[in-house]
């Protein structure tokens, strides 16, 4: 088993402050931290998240996609490490933004 995966995780709200999608790279022998993320505005920016001087940018373990998709207000999918690295590596997402409902599922 591979020690990273790499999640896409949609979150449908309102606010244009918050991303619309979050990218996710997990380290699974580190109880599911996050080590690197991009958030994805709807403006379609994309902002690398930094925490310098921290091994890890998230404040808890990620969750599996299996379990954040229990909630109505998120979808989330396991994408590849290009994937992520294209868009971890750009300024802007031209991929899909728009959350993933029950029919294009």
């Amino acid at each position: 088993m591979d020690r990273f995966e790499y999640i896409k995780w949609y979150w449908e709200h309102s606010e244009d402050s918050y991303p619309a999608v979050l990218f996710y790279e997990v380290d699974t022998e580190n109880e599911r931290y996050a080590t690197r993320m991009t958030e994805i505005y709807a403006d379609r920016r994309a902002v690398p998240v930094i925490e310098e001087g921290f091994e890890f940018v998230t404040e808890a373990p990620i969750p599996t996609p299996d379990e954040i998709n229990a909630e109505p207000e998120f979808f989330a999918e396991y994408i590849t490490k290009e994937e992520f690295e294209a868009v971890y590596r750009s300024d802007r997402y031209e991929g899909d933004i728009s959350f993933p409902h029950e029919e294009t599922r």
